[in-house]
């Protein structure tokens, strides 16, 4: 049987008047992972990257028609696997509302996404130091990739990188 929380739990994708809303959540979730000063996201950008150039999507939950999280990703493609392959970039849930399926109900829109749209597989991060959301990750079943280092160029090491042509 259903609870209230999860008869009253909508999840839908993000429309253009939620931009505010989703940045909000970009700087809760920055705060709780003590990263707050790196956020460079504005409006204007989210707004540009979701609606206008279409390179991510993003679904906001809503309980009782009020956001209390979201989802957002893009596409990446995997020559082992052949297929696209869905990148979460975040998934979110406001503190006061975890425990009560909202984390499940986006995971399972975007794993609905990443089968209709033919993907091979959802990969995502977590940092180490996220314990409960990796606890929550096993849970869900999710394979955690030992072997794997990330690397990253930021914006200024883009531009001299390109400079070397």
């Amino acid at each position: 049987m259903k609870t209230d929380a999860e008869r009253n739990l909508k999840v839908r994708f993000a429309k253009e008047d939620d931009v505010p809303v989703i940045l909000k959540f970009i700087h809760e979730l920055a705060e709780y992972e003590g990263a707050k000063d790196q956020i460079q996201s504005t409006e204007e950008g989210l707004r540009d990257a979701i609606f206008k150039r279409h390179i991510t999507e993003a679904l906001i939950a809503e309980l009782d028609g009020v956001p209390i999280g979201f989802a957002i990703w893009a596409y990446s493609f995997s020559t082992f696997t052949g297929k696209p392959t869905l990148y979460i970039d975040d998934l979110y849930v406001r503190d006061s509302n975890r425990g009560k399926g909202v984390g499940s109900k986006l995971f399972a829109r975007i794993a609905e996404i990443a089968y209709e749209k033919d993907c091979g597989r959802i990969d995502w991060y977590c940092m180490n130091t996220n314990v409960p959301g990796i606890e929550y990750y096993h849970k869900l079943g999710a394979e955690e990739i030992e072997w794997f280092k990330v690397f990253r160029l930021n914006r200024a090491q883009l531009e001299t990188m390109r400079e070397r042509k």
